[in-house]
């Protein structure tokens, strides 16, 4: 049997190009051996999914809520129940209507689905989110616009720094073209608050402070304005050069450095890179989900382009080079309408009022898993109208659903198209495998809803390939099943910058001064991401439980524990009990509790994180959660 050539839609920067065979009833996943990024391997969440596809756990029925449980039904009585409670909502007002999308899935035929739900007026929908957005909202005021460059251009640079950034969990494929640039001699710096796993690729670490991201590169640019090798040509592409400069003045060299917590020959290490270059900055999203990360991203962005970085090839301050770019959705429904803020989810849902919201659609999300203040976020889903979740696995939040609309997962749905975060290739993805009997696509879900509703069919709801193939048409010459994005510029900013001056708009904001922790909770709490699995599509009876927490062997807390006992994190918000492993070269101050728990299964870390706002996008600040370790009893108290 022939391979299907399709892609992965996954949540994950690097949208690798695979082939799917069947044989006696088995499938064979792997990596496109064409695919200039994929290069014919697949990560370990890729490798689980065929046991997704076939998990008994799976949704293969509409479920409708009776009291405390559910109870199977057939689709025309849930698209039923589905069409009269938005029609209700819709004759009172759109904006009681409540849209809330998510990334499980990054196929752009998702956005067919936000299309229905914008066509039917002035809804009320997600604004900022949980992944990318501070970071994003803060190259856009440095540049006009977020970028990155291709994974390939690691070829012409002189070093890489990779600042909170760790390809070897996030972004594997990226992995191959930092060693092959460290064979020749390229020198790979890592710059995080832990070692973490992509620590085995730098040949040096550079420990900072929580939150002192920002001072570290005030005192990288300090001492390179001192000694007058900053570039010229770049000052002169750029805005606020004097302002930036009355900042670094205000500070001396000596507090930046203590602030940030790393040694002198740390910030002259990288001042010499970065006078000579060029260097390729990889910029992480971790050190953006803080209350101050969007002047983080500004000041590192300040020190790439002072330095000559941004615009040149081999260098760059790569963040996100745009998914979409260049994709045509002109001819989508515009969203409009009030906006519910994804970091305060909860407390805005609960909140709404003039209409309060009497109809709310989550898909593509396991939102009390991934939002902050998960138990608050679950209260909110129960406390509203109507809640239809569509989703495969009986998760948190389809537990809290009125309706679950069992739906189709990757390799099963009908035809899709996907763009990098991390890249500059784009892909086709194609059904590889029928979906089981019972289930629907997520678009078809809507346009059974929009007939039952009296309303016209949508022609683009009604033929989604031919749909996505116009507003691909930027993207593709003819059938190939991957390409290079030709709306990528191959060196962001080579000629310009996407500002209204058309300059770099230079940070003209000091960082706060790192927080200090409140000494009731001596502990940071980060929450990085599994290898095995993407966010929360964990199988229930693979959770680990207690579920693991990293901390150093001396950190504060421990001491006053019985060896042996039970042991539980405790926050503003709540407690959850976890396994302690310990690592010797982990801060004192610092926990590590992966990400993507259930909350069923008190495994959720965002039970503890409280809900708080980034300063840029919208983002949500996860790493400013301090907790405490607590001895369980034995009456689990």
């Amino acid at each position: 049997m022939s391979a299907v050539e399709t892609a992965c839609t996954y949540d994950c920067p690097d949208a690798c190009a695979l082939l799917v065979e069947r044989r006696d009833g088995e499938m064979n996943l792997r990596g496109h051996p064409d695919h200039p990024i994929t290069r014919g391997f697949v990560c370990r969440r890729v490798r689980n999914h065929p046991g997704r596809l076939r998990s008994p756990q799976r949704i293969t029925r509409p479920l409708q809520r009776q009291g405390s449980s559910f109870q199977e039904i057939d689709w025309d009585r849930a698209l039923d129940l589905v069409a009269a409670g938005l029609e209700r909502a819709l004759q009172e007002t759109p904006a009681s209507v409540v849209l809330v999308p998510g990334g499980g899935s990054l196929g752009l035929r998702k956005l067919l689905v936000d299309h229905f739900f914008h066509s039917l007026g002035p809804i009320t929908r997600l604004g900022g989110g949980v992944c990318d957005e501070t970071g994003a909202a803060a190259q856009r005021l440095d540049f006009g616009d977020k970028c990155a460059h291709d994974y390939s251009d690691l070829e012409n640079t002189g070093a890489i720094v990779l600042w909170g950034r760790n390809p070897a969990v996030g972004a594997v494929h990226l992995v191959p073209f930092i060693k092959q640039a460290r064979r020749r001699g390229c020198p790979v710096v890592l710059i995080d608050l832990w070692p973490n796993q992509s620590r085995a690729l730098a040949d040096r670490f550079i420990r900072v402070r929580p939150g002192a991201d920002a001072q570290l590169a005030q005192a990288v640019l300090k001492l390179l304005d001192a000694d007058g090798r900053l570039s010229a040509a770049a000052a002169a592409r750029c805005q606020g050069v004097y302002e930036l400069r009355t900042l670094l003045e205000a500070t001396s060299l000596a507090e930046l450095v203590s602030a940030c917590g790393v040694e002198l020959a740390d910030v002259e290490y990288l001042a010499g890179l970065y006078a000579g270059g060029p260097v390729a900055t990889h910029i992480g999203w971790g050190l953006q989900r803080r209350s101050s990360g969007g002047l983080a991203i500004r000041w590192i962005d300040a020190l790439c382009a002072l330095s000559g970085q941004v615009g040149t090839s081999g260098g760059g301050a790569s963040y996100n080079p745009g998914r979409r770019r260049g994709l045509d959705t002109s001819l989508l429904a515009r969203p409009s309408g009030r906006v519910v803020e994804a970091s305060r989810f909860a407390e805005q849902l609960a909140a709404l009022v003039d209409p309060p919201a009497h109809f709310v659609y989550l898909y593509g999300v396991n939102a009390v898993s991934q939002f902050a203040d998960s138990q608050a976020v679950a209260a909110a889903l129960r406390g509203a109208g109507l809640v239809v979740v569509a989703e495969a696995f009986l998760t948190d939040t389809a537990a809290c659903a009125d309706l679950v609309l069992p739906v189709s997962l990757m390799l099963e749905d009908e035809y899709d198209l996907v763009g990098s975060y991390g890249h500059h290739w784009v892909a086709r993805a194609r059904r590889a495998v029928d979906p089981p009997a019972g289930v629907k696509e997520d678009v078809e879900i809507v346009r059974l809803v929009r007939r039952r509703l009296g309303l016209a069919d949508d022609p683009l709801l009604e033929d989604v390939a031919a749909t996505l193939e116009r507003m691909s048409r930027p993207w593709f010459n003819g059938d190939e099943p991957f390409t290079r994005n030709p709306c990528q510029p191959p060196v962001p900013f080579a000629e310009r910058f996407a500002t209204a001056s058309g300059k770099v708009q230079l940070v003209g904001e000091r960082p706060p001064a790192p927080p200090r922790p409140d000494p009731r909770y001596p502990l940071l709490l980060l929450s990085p991401k599994r290898r095995r699995f993407a966010h929360s599509q964990i199988p229930p009876g693979e959770m680990e439980r207690p579920w693991p927490c990293l901390l150093n062997p001396r950190a504060p807390g421990l001491d006053e524990i019985p060896p042996g006992s039970r042991v539980r994190l405790v926050g503003e918000l709540g407690a959850m009990e976890v396994k302690l492993l310990f690592r010797e070269d982990l801060p004192r101050d610092l926990c590590l509790v992966p990400e993507g728990g259930w909350l069923a299964q008190d495994t959720a870390v965002n039970k503890l994180v409280a809900a708080r706002a980034t300063d840029l996008g919208g983002g949500t600040a996860f790493y400013d959660q301090q907790v405490r370790l607590e001895p369980i009893d034995d009456q689990g108290r």
